[in-house]
C-alpha cells in the first residue's frame, strides 16, 4: 500500500479516539460544516483515534469527503478497523451524516490500526430489521473499497502532577500539569469537561488547550478553564467541532451512558468565576497516521489520554 505522511500543521480542526471526522452541531457551536477545513474539491478522510488510559477499547469513526460534502457508504460496502487480533465493523451512524462509529479492542501493547472500506454485503447488514437471506440485493463493491489509512498510537500519557482534587481558588492561579515526557515528534493538548454549581444553578462547557511541548511540564492559567459571563474577552477556548464530539463521547463512555449528550454545549447558567466547579481534565498525546495515497487530502491521527481531576471554589463559595 502506498502511502502519505500527515503534518499535523494542516489546517484542520482538532479532534481525538479513533475519529474518521465527527461534529457535533449545538448552542453556540459552529456547526456549519463537519470539519471547518475540509477542502471543496477533491477526496478527503479524516481520521482519529483515542485509546483512554482506564478503557480497554478505543472510540472508532471513519468518515470520507468529496469536493467538501460526506460520502455515505452504500450497499455491502463498510469502514472495518483492525489490529493483528481485533476486528470490527463500523456499522453505527456517528454524529454527523456520512459518519460511521464503533469501539475496537486494544490496550497498550497495540501501536497501529488499520482502517479500510471494505465489501462485505452479508456482514454489513446484518444489524438491519430485514431478513438478509430475502433482501440481500447486493450492487458489487463501492468506488471506495480498498482505499486505507493507518492509525499510529503514541505512547500511554502517565500524569504526575496536579494530585486529584487539588482546590484552586481565583482565576489568578496557575495549574502546574505535568507528565512523564515522551520526547519530540508527537503534540500535545488539554481538553477540559467542567461543571459548575452556584448552589441554584449550573453550568457545563468544554475548553481546550494547546500544549507547546512533550516535554513533561505546562503551566496553565486557571482562566483557562474558568471564565467570568460579564467578560466580553474570557481567556478560554471553548471546544468545538470533532474535539467536542470526541470528548463528549469519551464522558458518556466513561460514566455508562449517564451523562447529559450536551453536557459540553454551554450550558451558562451558572457564572463560574463565582461558582464551585468540577475542572477534568483530559491530557492527550496525539501523532499522525498516513492515508492512502489514492486520496487527495486527509488528516490521520492516533492518540492516548490520560485524566485528572481538579476544583475550583472561589473564596464565596468555600464560606
Amino acid at each position: 500500500m502506498q502511502t502519505k505522511f500527515m503534518s499535523s500543521g494542516g489546517a484542520l480542526c482538532r479532534a481525538g479516539t479513533i475519529i474518521f471526522t465527527f461534529l457535533l452541531a449545538a448552542c453556540d457551536i459552529n456547526g456549519d460544516d463537519n470539519l471547518p477545513a475540509v477542502p471543496d474539491l477533491g477526496l478527503f478522510m479524516f481520521v482519529e483515534a483515542d485509546h483512554h488510559e482506564t478503557e480497554d477499547t478505543a472510540q472508532i469513526s471513519a468518515a470520507v469527503f468529496r469536493d467538501g460534502q460526506p460520502v455515505n457508504l452504500v450497499g455491502g460496502d463498510v469502514f472495518e478497523a483492525r489490529t493483528a487480533t481485533e476486528r470490527i465493523l463500523l456499522k453505527v451512524r456517528g454524529e454527523f451524516d456520512g459518519s460511521y462509529a464503533s469501539s475496537l479492542p486494544v490496550d497498550t501493547s497495540v501501536q497501529d490500526v488499520f482502517i479500510n472500506v471494505v465489501h462485505e454485503p452479508v456482514e454489513a447488514r446484518e444489524d438491519r430489521w430485514y431478513p438478509i437471506d430475502l433482501l440481500n440485493i447486493d450492487p458489487g463493491p463501492g468506488e471506495l473499497v480498498g482505499k486505507s489509512a493507518t492509525v499510529n498510537f503514541p505512547p500511554a500519557v502517565t500524569i504526575t502532577g496536579p494530585a486529584t482534587d487539588t482546590v484552586y481558588t481565583t482565576i489568578d492561579e496557575n495549574i502546574d500539569l505535568t507528565w512523564v515526557a515522551g520526547g519530540e515528534g508527537d503534540t500535545m493538548r488539554v481538553l477540559s469537561a467542567v461543571e459548575c454549581k452556584d448552589g441554584l444553578a449550573t453550568s457545563s462547557y468544554g475548553t481546550e488547550v494547546d500544549i507547546a511541548a512533550d516535554d513533561g511540564l505546562e503551566t496553565i492559567g486557571m482562566d483557562k478553564f474558568i471564565y467570568d459571563q460579564n467578560d466580553d474577552s474570557p481567556a478560554v477556548n471553548f471546544i468545538s467541532d470533532a474535539a467536542l464530539v470526541l470528548l463528549q463521547e469519551l464522558l458518556n463512555k466513561l460514566s455508562a451512558g449517564n451523562i447529559d449528550p450536551d453536557f459540553l454545549v454551554k450550558q451558562a447558567e451558572a457564572n463560574p468565576v463565582e461558582s464551585a466547579c468540577e475542572i477534568r481534565l483530559f491530557l492527550q498525546r496525539r501523532r499522525d497516521g498516513q492515508f492512502d495515497v489514492t486520496f487527495d487530502s486527509g488528516q490521520v491521527i492516533g492518540s492516548r489520554s490520560a485524566e485528572v481531576v481538579v476544583n475550583y471554589l472561589p473564596p464565596v463559595q468555600s464560606n
